[in-house]
């Protein structure tokens, strides 16, 4: 009976043996992992790739602007034109009388002050101080969200869906005054394909990335809310600190009230 335990013993230790013989084969043999960076290094990456550390005053962008599906009108198509001038000017132009609708409107912010011109209509309205507001915040892309964010982390892997496969992609998260923010960061080239914004249920599609001396710059941009595309950018140019006077930021103010 000892002799029979002893080759039972015996026979069970081969088997582990081989086991763990043929785990450490099959782990040799696998291609090895390229390191992925944390969630705040990611962004760090990307934020340089896109030359967001290099300094500017002024940015102009000109190009096409679409609002698909609105209510009552449908989609509309713009000529459009943003105007930047730090730290705290914008000039949003949207003509949609080029296309298919005799819509005008201009968006002003300078300073404290927002305002708008919608066809023939001069006025002030909470809505677009906010927009303008959060323009200005976030107009340095990643950077801004490396800044204001007070907690970073990783997420495992990117699943696929009806907009990108999640090949390819590192996803770092962020918290930005109670909102999640999910940037998808292309782990070939480092640059953000898709920043998601849970509390706004809406995700940037970033594309066609072009280069603008230092800077990389994405050239077409899809907007989506509710899971439905929303708006579509389509920059024709963008130029960084070309001279804007500071009339054009005045133009139209209506008076103080």
């Amino acid at each position: 009976m000892e002799d029979d335990s002893m080759k039972r013993t015996f026979d069970r230790s081969i088997i582990f043996l081989a086991l763990a013989v043929a785990l450490l084969a099959a782990l040799a043999q696998a291609p090895a992992r390229a390191e992925e960076p944390g969630a705040k290094a990611l962004l760090e990456r990307a934020s340089k790739t896109l030359g967001e550390d290099k300094a500017w005053t002024t940015r102009l962008e000109r190009g096409i602007h679409i609002a698909w599906d609105t209510p009552g009108w449908g989609t509309l198509k713009a000529d459009y034109l943003r105007a930047v001038k730090k730290p705290d000017k914008v000039k949003i132009d949207q003509d949609n009388s080029a296309y298919d609708h005799p819509f005008y409107r201009t968006y002003y912010c300078n300073g404290s002050d927002a305002w708008y011109v919608v066809n023939l209509n001069i006025g002030r309205s909470p809505n677009v101080a906010a927009n303008m507001k959060s323009l200005l915040e976030r107009i340095d892309g990643v950077a801004f969200y490396l800044s204001a964010c007070d907690t970073f982390f990783s997420v495992p892997a990117v699943p696929d869906d009806s907009l990108l496969a999640g090949e390819g992609l590192l996803r770092a998260g962020c918290v930005l005054a109670g909102d999640t923010v999910l940037w998808d960061v292309d782990a070939k080239t480092g640059v953000p394909a898709r920043r998601i914004e849970r509390k706004t249920n809406r995700v940037f599609i970033l594309d066609d990335y072009r280069r603008i001396g230092e800077r990389l710059v994405p050239f077409h941009v899809t907007v989506y809310a509710g899971g439905a595309k929303a708006e579509e950018f389509l920059w024709e140019s963008v130029t960084f600190d070309e001279t804007i006077e500071d009339a054009v930021f005045e133009e139209n103010r209506p008076p103080a009230q």
